[in-house]
């Protein structure tokens, strides 16, 4: 189990990794590959700015929300090459970095005992 202030932490630190992903693995040739993943890190760093947690700017939104935009952006990318019609053009490997990214977010929804105190009192911080 992680602790909150890890999980967020980790956030600001995958966003990063998901800015930089499309030059690291190969893909920012392909616009829709490379735009998705500008956002999705963009995203994840944007709402995590705004969290009810430790690392936050603004804490506007619950952890509940949080957790459910972290769900949203993994199925995000996990289906993005099918979506947008881009799997083709991937390597093997390239596609694999789309599965293991969503992964990484499905994998850090539920490892902190944070989630289930903070939905139960939506207007307290979460740290």
């Amino acid at each position: 189990m992680i602790s909150l202030n890890t999980h967020n932490a980790i956030d600001y630190i995958f966003g990063l990794i998901l800015l930089f992903s499309p030059t690291f693995f190969g893909f920012s040739e392909i616009s829709a590959a490379r735009n998705l993943f500008l956002f999705s890190g963009g995203f994840l760093i944007g709402y995590s700015l705004l969290t009810r947690y430790k690392y936050s700017l603004f804490r506007l939104i619950p952890l509940g929300l949080h957790m459910s935009l972290d769900a949203l952006n993994g199925a995000l990318i996990m289906l993005a090459p099918w979506i947008f019609g881009y799997r083709e053009s991937l390597s093997r490997s390239q596609e694999l970095v789309h599965y293991v990214f969503a992964i990484a977010f499905f994998a850090s929804l539920p490892f902190h005992g944070a989630v289930d105190s903070d939905l139960a009192g939506w207007t307290r911080h979460a740290y």
